[in-house]
């Protein structure tokens, strides 16, 4: 459950906050809770649209959870230069996002934005329980082709027995095909289980044999024994940065779900407090360093997600962003 909605006009206002209501009532918010989301969200749409020249509101459920939602008012506007000034409630100027900040902070359960003047600002409000699955705090966003309703690309998580299955897919192509070859993808794991995520995407290939086809990565998350494994078939991009900056690629094997694919290989790595896993399709560009991702220590999932989502998205293909690190033991 995802919508993407572009804040250029005044109607987009109306849009954003219907589909809100839409989205929450989906999820099984209580009228409070969806009322209060319909206001947070008229305030970032509104935000978007007087001071920041226009942006995206992103309203997406987090994987793992039927009930947690989370949206990210992303633009490339000129930015808020004084972040605490602006949380002051009823705080508004022609030239930043200030208007409803601190409503905002309020309202939602959980309230993050980062800024820079000059580059633009990015908000992510969630509502329901926190993210967190067996220890692992989880973050996503996904984006359509520009033009397209349908989404081809998809992720997932679920907790099995303390175990965090994590698992990004790319429908071949976009659109409505693309859309249904990715949820054939996540359709096809859910009733399978095993600790080996080479063999269980072996499996998954098996069952989607003759269809359209995807590609995919499966990572599993042990947060009480800090072990991380992953296996990909295909161009999911899987990348684990440590909490002292360094960057360490997690390799794939070439093919499609569905195709004639070996056994892939399983990436396997230690993961610590701080260090973060982000599995992202070919919509976002490569990431190659640590110098291009935004500064990560103090950001939640869905915030990197969505900072990602703003700076490196292509906007020329379906795009998914899924983010996982050691949830803090406060949240636990």
């Amino acid at each position: 459950m995802r919508h993407v909605v572009d804040i250029s006009d005044p109607s987009a206002v109306a849009e954003a906050r219907r589909l809100a209501r839409a989205l929450a009532d989906e999820c099984g918010l209580s009228v409070e809770r969806t009322e209060a989301m319909a206001i947070v969200v008229t305030e970032m749409a509104t935000n978007l649209l007087r001071h920041a020249r226009g942006g995206q509101l992103l309203l997406q459920r987090q994987p793992g959870t039927r009930s947690r939602v989370c949206i990210a008012a992303i633009d490339a506007g000129p930015g808020i230069a004084d972040i605490g000034l602006a949380l002051s409630d009823g705080f508004s100027t022609g030239s930043s996002a200030g208007g409803g900040l601190g409503a905002m902070r309020r309202l939602a359960d959980s309230f993050e934005i980062r800024s820079t003047p000059g580059q633009g600002t990015v908000a992510v409000c969630g509502f329901g329980p926190a993210p967190v699955l067996a220890g692992v705090e989880i973050g996503a966003f996904l984006m359509n082709y520009p033009g397209d309703r349908a989404c081809g690309d998809a992720v997932f998580a679920r907790d099995v027995a303390g175990r965090v299955d994590l698992l990004a897919v790319d429908g071949l192509g976009h659109g409505p095909r693309a859309e249904v070859a990715a949820a054939e993808a996540v359709a096809g794991i859910e009733p399978l289980r095993g600790e080996d995520p080479a063999r269980l995407l072996s499996e998954l290939s098996a069952r989607l044999a003759g269809s359209r086809g995807s590609v995919a990565a499966l990572a599993q998350i042990e947060a009480a024994d800090g072990r991380l494994r992953l296996a990909g078939i295909g161009n999911i991009a899987a990348l684990l940065v440590r909490a002292d900056g360094q960057v360490r690629r997690l390799i794939s094997r070439e093919g499609r779900l569905g195709g004639a694919v070996r056994l892939p290989p399983v990436e396997s790595a230690e993961m610590g407090r701080g260090d973060v896993l982000i599995l992202h399709s070919d919509g976002l560009s490569t990431l190659r360093s640590h110098a291009e991702l935004p500064p990560l220590a103090g950001m939640s999932s869905a915030m990197i997600a969505a900072h990602l989502m703003r700076d490196r998205n292509k906007g020329r293909d379906d795009c998914c962003v899924l983010v996982a690190r050691l949830a803090s033991e406060d949240a636990e």
